[in-house]
C-alpha cells in the first residue's frame, strides 16, 4: 500500500524539453526557418514555452511567400507608369452641397443611428512614442479641461451624437433605444492598458456593452533574404501587420459576426489620433446610404505638393485606389492640373477615414483579402546580435478600395475634420480652440449638424 500511494514521479524536464524542441523544430523545418531555435539550450522551461507558443501564432510558413510576392508587385507597379489621379468631378464637396441637401443627408443618417444600424470602427493601436510617452496614444492627456484624452473626446462625441440621433427620430429627449457599437483595434502594446483606463472611468459614460476591442495581427521581422529575426534569444521580432490587417482581425476576432448579431449594416473606421474626427457623421453615413455607396471616403486637397499623405487614383471600372507619398515621382507629386487655382494634378489626399457597408467589409474580410497583398518597409531592428538591416511587412487597408462596386469620395474641410497628432499636441489642440470659437461666435444656431461633436 505504502508502495502504491507514493506519489508518481514527475516526468524528467530534459524529456518534456526535448519533445517541445522536436514539436518546434518540426514546425520551424516546414517553414524553412530552423535558426530559431539556435539558443534552444541557453533558454529556460518558461521561455521555450513562450517560443513555442510565439512561433504557433505566426504565419513563419507563408513569410517568404509574402516576400516575394510584395516584390513582384512592386516590379509591377513600376512597370505600369504612373496611375491617372481622380479629378474633381469624382469629388463631392460639403461646401457645395445645398442646404436642403444637407438636411436631408443628416436626417436619414441620423435616422440610421436611431436605429442601430450604424458602428464605428476605431484603429488605436499605436502608442504615444512620438509624444515621449508609451502610453497607448489615446491615453496621453491633451491639456484640456478635465484631463481629456482622444478617447475620451471621442467617447465623448459618441455618446452626443446617438442622443442627437434618438431626438431626431423619436422626439426631443427620447432616450438611446440602440447604442451606437464602437469597435476599438489595439495591439499587444496598447490592450491591457486601454482596457483598464475605460474600466476606471466607466466607459466615459458609454455601456460597457456597446465597446468591443480586439487586437491587431502581427508578422514576423525579417531579413531581405526572408529569415526570421530573434528579438531577443527566446523571442521571434514581429511588428504590427499594417493598418490593412484590419480585415482579418475583424474576422478572426468575431467583430464582424458582432456587427451582424447587432444589426449594423454600416460603420464608419477612423484612426486615433485626429482630434476633429466626426466620428459616424450623420451628413456622410446619410450622402454614402443615399448615393448606394458601400464605400466612402473622406478626402481633402493637399496643402502642398510635400505634404506627406497618400492620394486617391483612377482604378479599374470607375473605382478608386490610393497611391502613398513615397510612390510617386517628386516631380509628378509637384505637377500642378489648374495654374489659375494652383490644384495639384495629384490633389485629393486620403486622410484614412472612411465608410464601408457591412455587406462590402463581410466580403472584403472572407473573400477579398487576397487583394491585400502585402508591402516592404526596410527598417532598422533591434534583434538579439544587435541592429540589423531588415523588413517589416505591412498590409494598407486601402488595397480593397477597388473591389467596392460603388464608392464616392466627400470633400471635408481640414480646419473642421481633420488635426491629426503625431509628434505634438499643440497644433491639434490650437485647430480646436479655433474651431470652438468659430462656433460661438455663429451662436450654433447656422447649420447646426455641422457643429454637433463640438461639446458645450
Amino acid at each position: 500500500d505504502a508502495v502504491a500511494s507514493r506519489p508518481r514521479p514527475r516526468p524528467q524536464r530534459s524529456a518534456r524539453s526535448d519533445l517541445l524542441k522536436q514539436t518546434l523544430q518540426d514546425l520551424l523545418k516546414e517553414a524553412g526557418q530552423e535558426r530559431v531555435v539556435r539558443f534552444w539550450g541557453e533558454l529556460s522551461d518558461g521561455e521555450r514555452r513562450a517560443l513555442c507558443d510565439q512561433v504557433e501564432s505566426l504565419k513563419l510558413g507563408e513569410v517568404r511567400g509574402y516576400l516575394d510576392a510584395a516584390r513582384e508587385r512592386a516590379l509591377r507597379g513600376e512597370g505600369q507608369g504612373a496611375p491617372e489621379p481622380v479629378g474633381a468631378d469624382q469629388v463631392c464637396s460639403r461646401s457645395a452641397l445645398s442646404a436642403d441637401k444637407r438636411e436631408e443627408y443628416v436626417a436619414e443618417g441620423l435616422g440610421l443611428i436611431a436605429e442601430g444600424k450604424v458602428g464605428v470602427v476605431l484603429m488605436a493601436g499605436g502608442q504615444g512614442t512620438r509624444l515621449g510617452t508609451k502610453l497607448p496614444k489615446g491615453c496621453v492627456d491633451l491639456g484640456l479641461s478635465d484631463s481629456r484624452t482622444l478617447f475620451r473626446v471621442q467617447a465623448e462625441r459618441i455618446s452626443r451624437l446617438q442622443s442627437l440621433a434618438a431626438s431626431a427620430k423619436f422626439g426631443e429627449g427620447a432616450e438611446v433605444r440602440n447604442p451606437v457599437m464602437w469597435y476599438i483595434m489595439l495591439s499587444d502594446a496598447t490592450r491591457a492598458h486601454t482596457e483598464r483606463y475605460f474600466r476606471e472611468n466607466s466607459y466615459f459614460g458609454l455601456n460597457e456593452s456597446q465597446v468591443r476591442m480586439f487586437n491587431q495581427g502581427k508578422l514576423p521581422c525579417v531579413t531581405e533574404q526572408g529569415e526570421v529575426l530573434l528579438e531577443s534569444r527566446g523571442k521571434v521580432a514581429e511588428a504590427p501587420d499594417g493598418n490593412g490587417g484590419i480585415y482579418e482581425a475583424l474576422l478572426v476576432s468575431g467583430c464582424l459576426q458582432s456587427m451582424r448579431e447587432r444589426g449594423v449594416e454600416y460603420v464608419d473606421c477612423y484612426c486615433v489620433d485626429n482630434l476633429l474626427a466626426k466620428i459616424a457623421d450623420p451628413l456622410l453615413v446619410g450622402y454614402c446610404s443615399k448615393f448606394g455607396a458601400d464605400l466612402g471616403c473622406r478626402t481633402l486637397a493637399k496643402s502642398s505638393p510635400n505634404e506627406r499623405v497618400g492620394v486617391f487614383v483612377k482604378s479599374g471600372g470607375g473605382g478608386v485606389g490610393v497611391v502613398e507619398y513615397w510612390e510617386l515621382d517628386p516631380e509628378m507629386s509637384a505637377r500642378v492640373a489648374n495654374p489659375t487655382t494652383g490644384e495639384l494634378y495629384y490633389n485629393w489626399s486620403n486622410i484614412c477615414m472612411q465608410y464601408y457597408t457591412v455587406d462590402f467589409l463581410e466580403r472584403v474580410c472572407r473573400e477579398g483579402r487576397a487583394a491585400l497583398g502585402h508591402h516592404l518597409a526596410v527598417k532598422t531592428i533591434p534583434t538579439v546580435d544587435g541592429e540589423a538591416r531588415g523588413v517589416k511587412l505591412e498590409q494598407f487597408i486601402f488595397d480593397v478600395f477597388h473591389l467596392a462596386t460603388r464608392s464616392c469620395l466627400l470633400e471635408v474641410r481640414r480646419e473642421e475634420e481633420f488635426a491629426p497628432i503625431k509628434s505634438e499636441i499643440e497644433s491639434a489642440t490650437a485647430a480646436l480652440a479655433a474651431l470652438e470659437k468659430k462656433w460661438a461666435e455663429s451662436g450654433s444656431t447656422e447649420d447646426f449638424h455641422a457643429w454637433w461633436y463640438l461639446l458645450p
